[in-house]
């Protein structure tokens, strides 16, 4: 759970390790105290009768080289079709992502170097992924995942049999957030993507 609530937690910095770490947990972040202050957050939402969103990051190591093509069936274009498959994604990046619109080519680019005889990138700015084709880099992907919008909070909308305007509010218990419950489902898509 890379943010939640406004919170961002910590990057990765030691990916193998942390991952291990994160598939251990039942609120998956690397930074303890940022999950406590993202729950405190999601908690004070559901006093208010409100959700939250966030972003998830997925890292994939150990990803072969050459998947994918150029064209139709990019790496990114499949791994996006199964991620906006799920309802409450609302935006998939790769590596850099969005930020890369702010970037000079000469910083985006990954360049690539000989290292214990192995092919690797300097950087790792386009996740993974060159021209729709795996480079041998952990696939990094981020989706950005809505608020739950079953809500007790008053909300305007439409009485489409009598054609007025009217207010509901969903009675019953919803997750104030589905962040943490979005990133299995996430995950598993990447995975069979």
């Amino acid at each position: 759970i890379l943010k939640c609530a406004g919170v961002n937690d910590d990057a990765f910095s030691n990916i193998n390790n942390e991952i291990d770490s994160l598939n251990n947990k039942a609120f998956a972040v690397i930074n303890d105290e940022k999950g406590k202050e993202m729950i405190a957050r999601i908690e004070s939402a559901a006093e208010k009768g409100d959700s939250v969103g966030g972003v998830l990051e997925t890292v994939v190591t150990g990803f072969p080289v050459g998947v994918g093509e150029p064209w139709f069936d990019s790496l990114e274009s499949i791994i996006s079709h199964g991620l906006f498959s799920i309802p409450a994604i609302k935006g998939v990046e790769f590596g850099k992502g969005f930020s890369c619109a702010d970037m000079y080519g000469s910083e985006m680019n990954d360049s690539f170097r000989i290292e214990n005889d192995k092919i690797v990138t300097e950087t790792n700015n386009n996740g993974g992924i060159n021209g729709g084709i795996s480079n041998g880099m952990p696939l990094v992907i981020k989706c950005a995942v809505k608020p739950t919008p079953s809500i007790s909070k008053e909300q305007n909308t439409v009485d489409f049999i009598n054609n007025e305007n009217t207010t509901l509010s969903v009675k019953g218990r919803h997750d104030p957030c589905i962040v943490h419950r979005a990133r299995i489902v996430a995950d598993s898509e990447i995975g069979r993507a």
